[in-house]
Formats: structure tokens, sequence, C-alpha cells
């Protein structure tokens, strides 16, 4: 279990790329000793990189493993799915993509009745399939150690066969110019692939998504029915360009927001 001050380096390379320890130790007003303990559990555990001097994602380019994910920003992904989970009826069809903060939303939904469930992301099977009054498919595909989930093309093939009544999808990176990014282009055909077969399609992601290095084109924001988040970045053209998409934002920053 990582400690508040563990997740929230996670989350810093998450957001900023890598972080170097005398930097960290200034942060938390620590010496470098304590945060080299903090980088080496990190990294023992595959969760980060160490470099000369500091700490980076595991590989270039890619994104953090989904059990390092899980735990960063776990409070704000929880409110999150709290909030999304009120939004989806009994009775209906819903598409499950890859992302921990979907695997929050897949938790909430464990009381709902008569849910049918479609997913590649093996931890939101996991969370339902015990689930009284619900219906799971875990779709094919290649098997991915690291996110816990499936891609290619049968999975892509898969998610055509359905026309749901909504679909609740993560995303690797958010642009304000772009829209829905992701890591890699397995990844980028298995979520437009959710997204094109639902009515009703929501975006969940915490604020730590924007401007991060995910560099495959999914989707603009105009595909997407509702987008909730905890916040939205202080800059105000975010909010003026989401408001120009036509994407509902709904903030989720705590239960009565």
């Amino acid at each position: 279990m990582l400690s508040d001050r563990q997740a929230e380096i996670l989350s810093l390379i998450e957001r900023e790329g890598a972080q170097y320890i005398e930097d960290l130790a200034r942060r938390y007003g620590l010496t470098t000793q304590t945060i080299r303990r903090d980088i080496n559990y990190l990294c023992d555990r595959g969760y980060a990189r160490r470099f000369h001097g500091g700490v980076d994602v595991p590989v270039e380019g890619r994104n953090i493993s989904a059990n390092a994910r899980f735990e960063i920003n776990a409070a704000a992904k929880q409110v999150i799915a709290r909030r999304i989970a009120a939004e989806i009826p009994e009775g209906a069809t819903v598409l499950m993509g890859i992302g921990t903060t979907v695997q929050y939303v897949a938790e909430a939904l464990r009381d709902h009745r008569d849910l049918t469930i479609v997913t590649n992301n093996i931890d939101v099977a996991l969370t339902l399939g015990d689930a009284k009054h619900l219906d799971v498919h875990l779709t094919g595909g290649v098997y991915r150690p690291d996110d816990r989930d499936s891609v290619g093309p049968d999975t892509v093939r898969y998610f055509q066969k359905f026309h749901a009544a909504c679909c609740v999808v993560g995303t690797g990176g958010l642009h304000p110019d772009i829209g829905l990014l992701e890591f890699t282009h397995e990844e980028a055909l298995v979520t437009a692939a959710i997204i094109d077969s639902s009515e009703q399609r929501f975006l969940v992601a915490d604020a730590s998504k924007w401007l991060r290095p995910a560099a495959v084109k999914v989707v603009p924001f105009s595909r997407m029915s509702r987008f909730f988040t905890d916040h939205l970045p202080d800059d105000p053209s975010i909010a003026d360009k989401l408001r120009q998409s036509g994407v509902d934002v709904v903030l989720c920053g705590s239960e009565t927001s």
C-alpha cells in the first residue's frame, strides 16, 4: 500500500514527467535519504524507473502500471465514480473501457440491478462478476498484464457487436484542442469502438490527465456526451473550449458539487 506521499510522487510523475530527488526533498521538507526510500519502494514494485538523481515513468512514452494508477488520486476517482453511477439507469447495457477510474465506477455499480456490462477491463469484470442481477461479458483479445486489460482486433470486433445505452471510458491524456489521447494505437482503437457503439458516451478522468504525454488521438470532446472530472485546470481557455465542443462537463470535486 502506498503512503500518501508516495502516491503524490507518482501523481507528479504522471502529470509533469521526471522528478528529481533534491526537488522532491525541498518540496516535502525532508532529507534526500527519505525521498530515496520512497523512490526505491516505487521502483522495486515497477511503478516507476530510477535514473541518476531522479525518477520517471517505467518506460518513456508509456503509461505507468494499472496497480500504481489505481492508487493515484483515489479519493477524487471514488467521488467521480459515485456521481456517474447515479446517471446509469437500471436495466441498461453499459460498455466499460480501460483505466482505473472506470474500475472505481464498476465498484459503484455493484448494487445496480439488471445491467449488462461489456468490458475489456479485467478488474471491472472481477469487481462485477459476482454481483447479483448483473450480466458481465468479458471481451477476447490480447491480454496486457501491466494494464490488466485486453486489446486488439478481437476486442474491437466484440464491442462492435453491441448497441449500448451508454459507455464509460477513461483516457490516457486530455488535450484542450485535440480531446482524448491514449498511449498506444491499440488502446485508441478500442476506446473509439466503445464510443461508436454507445448512445450516451461518458468520459471519466481526474484533472491529472490534462496535458499528459499520451500521443495517440482517440476522439474530440464533441464526440462525448458528458465529461465527469474532479476539477478543470486554472486556464480559462480550457473551459471555453469544452463549452464550444458541446460536451456536458460535470464537476465532481466534492459529494455536494
